[in-house]
């Protein structure tokens, strides 16, 4: 195929990425088609522009929120009884970058916390401080719902608490390493593994890959806490992997290429190591929101060919929809069951976040349900549901809108097309107008279940969100 513009291009790389079915192949070729999927995918979202965006957004941020940040945190490290493992926990994240610009930084940001007196700050100001935390926090949040399509933020009470709690935990994980560094570092350790016939190899192996390892680890954590949503470990660990191999990557170039044979050294003088930590903010929020939506479409691989886009259904599809969660909610109910939840309507539906959360908007801005108060909210009927007509619901849903417009005009076209409407919804109602979601769940029970993998998705019919 010959390729004459970028939309001849993204034609091409459609046709060669979805043509056929990696799982009916061999195994490595499966694999290896889905991570080309995924890096496809990847590659259109920076295209886009959003990752670029949010990654601005939070190095704003990060420098305000930054010496408060830090202030809590050594706080809590000073009360431990660690707080100067605080100036080489930086130094080591920052030199390796910056280069000699890292000890400058460093210096000038321990020097800020050091003035910061959290023990002799008013009410105000300790709530200033941490507002300031706690927004920083949120906003990371929100970049990575928008990554993972969730539009649900949590509640207040428990962004109060979980944000708080990392706040805590954090410095006690740095506790923890700089107790398992200690002992690594041991002349009793390094003496064991000295005395085996390949210590040294093993040491060596281990200097190598065990950092590796911890912060493949440590990004796996962050993808899977910080989104308000259920992350399979499996899907935040390969992109903690490839977070962690692109970290690793951007401190070369920071070492080769910014810091020692850059020009802009000598236009920016004094101000430069300013200007290198705000560009080594970016590139790490940006390494980070990457990993995260590698991890999206690892978990999600139907979505590597549509993106996060809003899928724009026929109104019989999203009909179909709405009624089907409101039967889901039902038959919970009516079974003494637990209700569901929002991540356990997307695991057993297999359908997108966005299309639920717009079926659970409507049905509850039509007071047929109710969330609980719960973590995470359920969903419950608002009424009894013995006795609900399928065909009350449906029209409910059908004159249901957000925004109430005076649409009923005396034009003689749009009166007949009206009367056809309703002539076409009385023979609908005269056929199986009276039947209820408890006949519905009866008639299941009765005939043997249809395998779900046989049921066509009205997802895959209107939007091929699973190609």
């Amino acid at each position: 195929m010959q390729v004459r513009s970028l939309d001849d291009l993204k034609q091409y790389l459609d046709d060669v990425l979805w043509q056929d079915d990696p799982a009916a192949n061999s195994s490595w070729r499966g694999y290896a088609m889905r991570a080309m999927r995924i890096g496809y995918a990847v590659i259109r979202d920076i295209a886009e522009g959003h990752l670029s965006l949010r990654a601005m957004s939070l190095v704003y941020y990060t420098v305000i929120a930054m010496v408060p940040l830090l202030a809590l945190t050594f706080a809590v490290l000073k009360g431990l009884g660690v707080h100067n493992a605080m100036e080489p926990m930086l130094l080591g994240i920052l030199q390796p970058f910056l280069g000699d610009y890292g000890q400058q930084i460093t210096s000038n940001v321990v020097s800020f916390v050091d003035n910061v007196r959290v023990d002799v700050l008013s009410f105000v100001s300790l709530g200033v401080l941490l507002y300031t935390v706690l927004t920083m926090m949120q906003r990371i949040e929100l970049a990575f719902n928008d990554i993972w399509a969730v539009s649900q933020a949590r509640s207040l009470a428990s962004r109060v608490s979980e944000y708080l709690f990392a706040v805590i935990v954090a410095p006690l994980l740095i506790l923890l390493s700089v107790g398992i560094a200690s002992y690594v570092n041991t002349n009793l350790f390094m003496r064991l593994l000295e005395g085996l016939a390949f210590g040294a190899l093993i040491l060596q192996a281990l200097g190598a890959v065990m950092p590796l390892v911890f912060m493949s680890l440590a990004f796996a954590l962050a993808f899977s806490f910080i989104p308000n949503t259920r992350v399979q470990f499996s899907s935040a660990l390969t992109g903690g992997i490839v977070t962690t191999l692109a970290w690793k990557t951007m401190g070369w170039v920071f070492q080769n290429f910014i810091t020692e044979y850059s020009a802009n050294a000598i236009i920016y003088a004094a101000f430069f190591a300013v200007i290198l930590l705000m560009l080594f903010i970016y590139l790490g929020w940006l390494m980070l929101l990457i990993g995260s939506s590698v991890a999206f479409y690892h978990q999600h691989p139907s979505k590597a060919r549509t993106g996060r886009k809003p899928l724009h259904l026929s109104l019989q599809a999203q009909e179909e929809l709405n009624l089907t969660v409101a039967y889901l909610i039902i038959k919970r109910f009516q079974q003494n069951e637990p209700p569901w939840t929002l991540d356990e309507l997307l695991s057993y539906t297999q359908l997108g976040a966005p299309v639920l959360e717009s079926s659970l908007a409507t049905l509850a801005a039509i007071d047929f349900i109710r969330c609980t108060d719960q973590n995470p909210p359920r969903y419950l009927p608002s009424h009894s549901v013995d006795s609900t007509r399928i065909a009350d619901l449906r029209l409910q849903l059908r004159t249901w809108s957000r925004d109430q417009l005076n649409t009923r005009s005396v034009v003689a076209e749009q009166i007949q097309i009206r009367r056809f409407l309703e002539s076409v919804e009385h023979e609908g109602n005269r056929h199986c107008g009276g039947q209820t979601f408890t006949e519905l769940m009866q008639e299941q029970h009765q005939r043997p279940r249809l395998s779900q993998h046989s049921q066509t998705s009205p997802t895959e019919t209107e939007s091929e969100e699973k190609p």
